[in-house]
């Protein structure tokens, strides 16, 4: 009896013993490096653990691990050489925040499916600055019909108003005094955004009258896919963000290096290689599909069918957004490179090779890739973009919605690419080569802003013939006045100026808050404070065709992530997009206006919020 309960105690502690991984943060040394831990729970000899973490550089001080290598991008991984537990001492990064941590430990083991393991984090308590709470006063009553964005009119009923000619998007809505309402439009836009209006506005809004139109003609919200997938119905949740504040263009982010998140039939392997599969005996030469994204996940869908885009499309239609497909190129391409290397596999089809074998580039991205620039002088790369055009463009027609155009990406090509090469001629290369695409589809292009920089004259004429509109987003110090360099070379830009527009950056220090840094920190007041027009010797304002606000996903792991960093953040962006100002005298006035905005956000946005189950950034 007392030895058949020995084997069950021992079953059962054999049963509880899984792999695990506890992670502990350590102090910065004078070296500036901080001292890190990592325990590996119950391991297999011979085993190999990957995780995830923000570029870093790992140096072992202590342990039976030897080495924590680097794979490509945000990959890590190490080799167990022995079975048990084993702590792992290291020097690496002070954390900024606690999202940085390393994460999406991901066990491997020879002929068994790869396995997600649980972590245990042990951080340092520690304190961000603290913010100047004046900053964040809400201490404006709003009125009647005060909602973000801002109604450009509101007045009494029966009140005197030059009439003028109405410019799209224009609504009006008459409340009597009994509260009902009447709405007039100039057009079907301005019929959706009254009823955005209407939906905000309490039951008891009575005896005003709200005037309203917007400014710019693109205002909107670019949505990264690729470094974590937001489902369909997570999609739909953000165009409900969107459409209640009256946004018109979802810039779709859906190619780069860590995935390719919309099928594409007629290349299959484009989604069924970036899929990020459990299976084992995985190697170094990612032959059956690529390493996980940034979160680390396995077994997952993460891409959306040619059904899941068309109903994307159509939801955003209604709302009177449009979609903008994005897949960067010729940088950011590594998805797109491995895909074709594994059709290529299994066809024997070399015609569409993205990258030459032959190639002896050395280069390490901002993202730290080493593989993932193609080669824009091979043919290749345009028969490939050639069907990508074409399936899009066909799914857009089957959904009935128009596609306004297909951004290419053009960013962050780093230096040693296209090794022995004129770096200028090739780009010119592949500029010329994607505008002829698109002239032959009668198709518009949209691009960061070094698809114009280091071009030939004739080159750049010819892309801005086919431009809807160039990212302007790295604005910082001496480019600051970027925007209106481009507006005045008669370039269409969409403002994303990385202090103003990117909502991946950290709302402050705050160790609990999620997001980067290296733009500086980005919150309510900084996207409020977006300039439009007001940039030293702009000469064609009329070329600053929109602002967006941009979400970049290397620390999103879930749609509440997602919304932290949309709410309240991005609503500044989106507001200087509805109602772009020139500029205020002084910091006075500046926070006067924003503590008018910042209070309607607490006081009519906020239960809003709450009534949806919205995460959001609470002060």
């Amino acid at each position: 009896m007392k030895k058949g309960l020995l084997w069950a105690s021992l079953l059962l502690v054999a049963a509880c013993a899984q792999p695990s991984v506890e992670w502990v943060e350590g102090p910065t040394g004078e070296n500036g490096r901080a001292s890190q831990t990592l325990v590996l729970k119950n391991m297999p000899k011979g085993g190999r653990v990957w995780f995830q973490e923000l570029f870093d550089n790992h140096k072992i001080t202590a342990g039976p691990v030897k080495q924590i290598h680097h794979y490509q991008g945000t990959s890590f991984f190490l080799d167990i050489p022995q079975s048990g537990t084993l702590t792992v001492s290291y020097e690496g990064r002070p954390l900024p925040r606690r999202s940085w941590a390393p994460e999406g430990f991901v066990l491997q083991v020879m002929g068994k499916l790869d396995r997600v393991l649980p972590i245990e984090y042990k951080f340092l308590d520690r304190e961000g600055t603290p913010i100047n709470a004046s900053w964040f006063a809400a201490s404006y009553e709003p009125a009647m019909g005060d909602i973000i964005p801002r109604p450009k009119r509101i007045y009494e009923p029966g009140e005197a108003h030059a009439e003028e000619s109405h410019p799209k998007g224009w609504y009006r809505i008459t409340f009597d005094s009994g509260g009902t309402a009447q709405v007039e439009s100039q057009d079907e836009a301005g019929a959706v955004y009254a009823q955005a209006t209407l939906a905000k506005l309490p039951k008891e809004t009575k005896g005003i009258v709200i005037e309203d139109w917007p400014v710019l003609g693109l205002r909107g919200f670019m949505l990264d896919v690729v470094r974590d997938f937001r489902t369909k119905d997570e999609v739909f949740k953000v165009l409900d963000i969107m459409a209640s504040y009256k946004l018109n263009l979802l810039h779709f982010h859906l190619g780069d290096d860590e995935s390719w998140c919309l099928e594409i039939p007629k290349l299959p392997e484009l989604t069924a290689f970036s899929g990020h599969h459990e299976l084992p005996d995985w190697d170094l030469k990612e032959s059956k599909a690529l390493k996980p994204t940034a979160n680390g996940r396995i077994g997952n869908s993460t891409f959306f069918t040619e059904k899941e885009y068309k109903e994307i499309l159509q939801y955003a239609a209604e709302r009177q957004i449009a979609v903008v497909p994005e897949f960067d190129a010729p940088g950011h391409s590594r998805a797109a490179i491995k895909a074709m290397q594994a059709y290529e596999k299994r066809t024997g089809d070399d015609t569409y090779r993205l990258q030459d074998p032959a190639d002896t580039s050395h280069y390490w991205t901002a993202q730290d890739f080493t593989d993932n620039v193609l080669d824009p002088d091979l043919p290749g790369v345009y028969k490939f973009y050639g069907v990508v055009f074409d399936e899009v463009i066909r799914m857009h027609q089957e959904a009935g919605v128009p596609l306004p155009g297909i951004h290419i990406g053009g960013d962050e090509v780093p230096d040693g690419a296209w090794a022995g090469r004129d770096r200028k001629k090739v780009k010119d290369t592949f500029t010329r080569g994607m505008v002829q695409l698109a002239q032959e589809r009668n198709l518009k292009l949209a691009g960061w802003q070094e698809i114009v920089e280091n071009i030939e004259p004739e080159t750049l004429e010819a892309l801005k013939k086919q431009l809807l509109f160039v990212n302007a987003w790295s604005t910082l110090d001496e480019r600051a006045d970027l925007p209106a360099r481009l507006a005045n070379a008669g370039i269409p830009v969409l403002l994303s100026n990385v202090q103003h527009a990117y909502v991946d950056l950290a709302y402050s220090d705050d160790p609990d808050d999620i997001g980067l840094n290296w733009g500086g920190y980005v919150d309510e007041r900084k996207g409020y404070a977006l300039p439009v027009y007001s940039y030293p010797g702009l000469q064609k304002p009329e070329n600053i065709v929109g602002a967006e606000a941009l979400l970049w996903s290397e620390n999103i792991r879930s749609l509440d992530n997602a919304t932290y960093q949309m709410l309240p953040k991005a609503l500044g962006v989106w507001e200087r997009a509805w109602n772009p100002c020139t500029e205020w005298k002084d910091e006075e006035e500046f926070q006067k206006d924003f503590n008018e905005f910042y209070s309607i956000i607490v006081k009519k946005e906020e239960p809003l919020w709450d009534a949806k189950g919205l995460n959001y950034k609470k002060r």
